[in-house]
Formats: C-alpha cells, structure tokens, sequence
C-alpha cells in the first residue's frame, strides 16, 4: 500500500522531493549570530546598545538582543538546541511559519525582560526556549534525554519550567541568567501554539480560504503519516490509527486492481 499525500515533511522522506533552492532560516540565523559574534568580540558597548537595557532602552532592542551572546559557550548551546530541535520544526511548519514563530516569541521575550528584570540581557535563550516547548507540545511522547535520564518530551518541558520558576524566586545575586526570558519565551509560545491562528484570521490583509471536506481529510492524513515517521506506531493515538485504517480501506474500496 503506498499513500499518495501530498504532505511536504511526508514527500522529503519517502518520495525524496526536494527545494534545494529554499533556504533554511535555522542555517541562516545560526550564520547570523555566528557572525555578529565575530564581528563585535562580546564588546560591552555593543551589548548596551543592542541588547535590553532597562537604564538606555531602544525601540529596536526586543529584536536585535537575541543576535547577540555573551561568550562562545553561550553561543553554542543557543545554536545547537536551536538545530537540534527547531530541524523537526521547521520541516512541518515550513519556513515561514518556523521564522516567524521564531522571531514573535523572541521579541515576545525581550518585553517581558524590559518589564520584569534589571540590567542588560542578551542572548537568543527566549527563542530557543520556545522551540524547546513547541516540540513538547507538538511530540509530548517523543523520548528526550534530560541530564541523560530518558523521559517523555512533556514531561522534560514540564521539569524545565519548574527549574526556571525555582531559579527566577530564589534570587541567586551570582545567577546571571535570564529566567524571566526562557519563562516568557516558552508563555509567548504557548500563547502562540494555542491562540496564534485565531489572531492569525482577524488580520485584515490576511485572506484564509477555508478548504472542503475532502482535502481536510488529506491534510489530517498527511499530519498522521508525519507523526508516524517521527514517533511509531505506539506513538499515535487510538483515534489517529483508527484514521489512518479508514483511509486505507477507503483507498482499497476506490482503487480496484484488474
């Protein structure tokens, strides 16, 4: 039996279709601060105009703060979380919709940290963290290893929050981490997993073409069969498995060999 959808994640795995011509906006950002930090060597003055400064804010720093890092480690483990996590996302949401989740929950994150912290923050930690809660919310039981303990997606976002809500109460004087932006990047997130489409359809210049039946059920499918690829058969639903075998017999029923 072979399916004939026509989901983009589905054909790039099975059907070997391919965009080389599309560019990737996880190798672009990634290039992107790469290059900043190269180019500005972790200066001070640099992070003071750039960054989110509560003593010399510019409307341009809830943006331009997540392109700049404060040494190469936090750099790297900004960047590696980012691919190791946001490849699966981007891939399923197309590059648009991944940039975009990107940059509104970074920009998101960077106003939480002008209204509730002190000081200069940089760093790409809120985008990140948000891509970290988005797989979660979207695989909730794929496997991750958290301090290299197995456990279930939601379960290791769930620990994170807890952790970063600890961290940001108890006030440590040499803790100089953004816990209000890895918080506020993951509520931007949720916020935007959950309630973005709704927003999404009362944009004016935004047409949305509501799809008949037919292809509902096509692109229900298709998100089936790319949930398969990822997690397994244990990995689906009773209902999703119930889908794809009525899609199966349906298929059989229509298409009759002589």
């Amino acid at each position: 039996m072979r399916y004939q959808y026509q989901s983009q994640g589905f054909q790039n795995d099975y059907f070997g279709f391919k965009n080389k011509f599309q560019n990737s906006p996880i190798k672009l950002i990634i290039a992107l601060n790469i290059l900043i930090y190269l180019l500005t060597n972790g200066q001070w003055s640099f992070h003071q105009l750039f960054g989110i400064s509560t003593d010399n804010f510019k409307i341009w720093q809830p943006l331009t703060y997540m392109f700049f890092h404060g040494g190469f480690m936090h750099l790297f483990f900004n960047m590696f979380l980012l691919w190791m996590f946001g490849n699966q996302l981007e891939k399923i949401w197309g590059p648009i919709k991944f940039l975009t989740y990107y940059l509104t929950t970074g920009i998101g994150a960077g106003i939480l940290i002008y209204i509730f912290s002190d000081g200069v923050t940089i760093g790409a930690s809120g985008s990140v963290m948000a891509i970290l809660f988005a797989y979660g919310y979207i695989y909730p039981n794929q496997m991750l290893f958290l301090w290299f303990i197995p456990m279930k997606a939601k379960h290791a976002i769930l620990i994170l929050i807890l952790m970063e809500i600890t961290q940001e109460l108890s006030r440590n004087p040499l803790d100089n981490i953004s816990h209000i932006g890895h918080l506020g990047g993951m509520l931007i997130g949720f916020l935007y997993l959950k309630y973005g489409h709704h927003f999404i359809k009362r944009l004016p210049f935004i047409k949305i073409r509501k799809k008949s039946k037919p292809d509902d059920e096509v692109d229900n499918v298709d998100l089936i069969l790319d949930k398969l690829k990822q997690q397994g058969w244990q990995g689906l639903s009773e209902d999703e498995k119930s889908i794809l075998f009525q899609a199966s017999k349906k298929r059989n029923e229509d298409h009759h060999i002589n």
